[in-house]
């Protein structure tokens, strides 16, 4: 990895307010890149985006719904406004309703697919005419380790995760003809608050900055490399 080539890029992160998001951040603020920030949470972004440009980097911040097309559309509206063009999207936006099948509400099975599906697509829609085709971009989605290990727990984030896998498959495909890549990450468990309340090995999973450190590697490779996905976990919980 070459860090100058983060020295100067665009970046737009989506569920920058949570720990794999902020840990995303802060790493490539470092490198010198500028962020535009998005999410549902607006004081965790409003203090991330504070510290950031304490520290001298260049961060704005705009609350994001990203299964509602207006919300998506606003943020890189703002994004574009504040930097020009963007370079790279980082979309970690993503949701588990743990439930049996018979006790899934209609609501709550729209809400995983939308947030994690409908989410990905949305914000691919309105970034990919942000991005210079000369210089050429990069999305980076989230998928899951659940995407490849169906888990009892949880059988429709299973499902939607793989559905963000496969749209990855077929948008890098489309995309190639405007210079973007897209890669998509599928991490095993890490410790955040993605798991709320439940009684989890939170003490075997991987940390936010496990998980960044992977991201950062893949938006500072040389962009004639392509990276289709990326399948990696804690090695305690693969033992």
């Amino acid at each position: 990895m070459n860090d100058n080539r983060l020295r100067g890029q665009n970046v737009a992160i989506i569920g920058a307010g949570g720990g794999i998001g902020q840990a995303v951040a802060k790493a490539i603020a470092a490198k010198g890149a500028r962020l535009a920030l998005g999410s549902r949470q607006e004081p965790a972004l409003k203090e991330l985006a504070d510290a950031l440009t304490d520290q001298g980097a260049e961060a704005i911040y705009h609350t994001v719904d990203v299964t509602n097309e207006r919300d998506v559309m606003a943020f890189f509206e703002r994004a574009a406004g504040a930097f020009g063009r963007l370079d790279t999207l980082v979309n970690l936006a993503g949701l588990s309703v743990p439930s049996s099948i018979v006790s899934m509400t209609e609501e709550q099975y729209d809400q995983t697919i939308d947030v994690n599906l409908k989410g990905s697509f949305l914000c691919a829609k309105h970034f990919v005419p942000r991005v210079d085709s000369e210089q050429g971009g990069l999305i980076v989605h989230t998928g899951s380790m659940a995407a490849k290990r169906a888990n009892p727990g949880a059988p429709l984030y299973c499902t939607a995760k793989a559905a963000v896998n496969m749209f990855s498959q077929g948008l890098a495909l489309q995309l190639i003809e405007k210079n973007i890549r897209v890669t998509t990450v599928n991490p095993g468990a890490a410790n955040t608050g993605f798991w709320g309340q439940r009684q989890v090995p939170r003490d075997k999973f991987m940390s936010a900055g496990d998980v960044a450190d992977m991201i950062v590697f893949l938006i500072g490779m040389n962009p004639r490399v392509v990276v289709h996905e990326v399948n990696f976990e804690s090695f305690a919980s693969f033992k």
